[in-house]
């Protein structure tokens, strides 16, 4: 318990106004303009409030082949394993294996505080997990991340028999998409796919939320930002949902 209050109490002593700058080694002010700069020497993270904008920007450095963050993982890796951690943005998304978070971001190690489900759905363990990360390490965002062409959710759709365990992912998608179902007749397959990706990306967040008194009391609070979004595995872009 004592660790979880020093932890506490340096992550709020680390906080910043949110100018969306990154804060150097050495004290000093970046703009999210210069990739590099925005990157190197990075030791608190994104600024409350900014996730959006720089998770945006490292996407399209992602997407234009001019990633920062992984050119300087040695440092991050001496500097966290002395320090610990202190990540800025907590992200549910899915397992598959075409969704590199660190990468299709930009973001580097000690940056993200990323729980990953199949069909990227809520669960007790990922609840606790974000609890932690917000009253132990500084989380400022949370984000629910979907992927077009989710096997789970497509699994879900079409609703056949799983085999062993499997059928508890389903079960977890089922209520997002219930709906569509019911109405599915007038779209195409991959209309009704898309749909029932962002359907699920949106059910998640609320699964999480509501399931978390502590969550929604940070977010109350101003302490916590909810991202939404949907990562293209065709093209490497990130939709960001309103």
């Amino acid at each position: 318990m004592q660790s979880i209050i020093r932890s506490i109490g340096l992550a709020l002593a680390s906080s910043t106004l949110c100018a969306c700058v990154n804060i150097s080694q050495n004290g000093s002010s970046k703009s999210t303009g210069n990739a590099a700069a925005n990157t190197v020497g990075r030791t608190d993270g994104i600024a409350p409030g900014c996730a959006r904008t720089e998770l945006a920007a490292g996407n399209q450095r992602f997407l234009k082949g001019g990633m920062a963050a992984h050119a300087w993982q040695q440092e991050k890796v001496v500097k966290t394993g002395e320090f610990g951690q202190s990540p800025s943005v907590a992200i549910l998304s899915c397992s598959d294996s075409r969704v590199p978070l660190e990468i299709i971001f930009d973001q580097g190690v000690g940056d993200l505080f990323p729980v990953r489900t199949a069909g990227f759905v809520n669960c007790v363990e990922a609840t606790g997990t974000f609890e932690y990360g917000v009253l132990a390490l500084g989380v400022n965002t949370m984000m629910v991340l979907g992927h077009t062409k989710c096997g789970a959710v497509n699994a879900t759709l079409e609703g056949k028999p799983l085999p062993g365990s499997i059928p508890m992912i389903a079960k977890a998608i089922q209520p997002a998409v219930a709906d569509l179902l019911k109405n599915k007749k007038d779209a195409t397959v991959n209309d009704l796919m898309n749909a029932a990706v962002e359907a699920n990306v949106r059910y998640q967040m609320k699964q999480v939320m509501g399931s978390s008194e502590m969550l929604r009391k940070a977010q109350a609070d101003g302490k916590l930002t909810l991202l939404m979004a949907i990562y293209d595995v065709d093209t490497g872009e990130v939709r960001f949902l309103d």
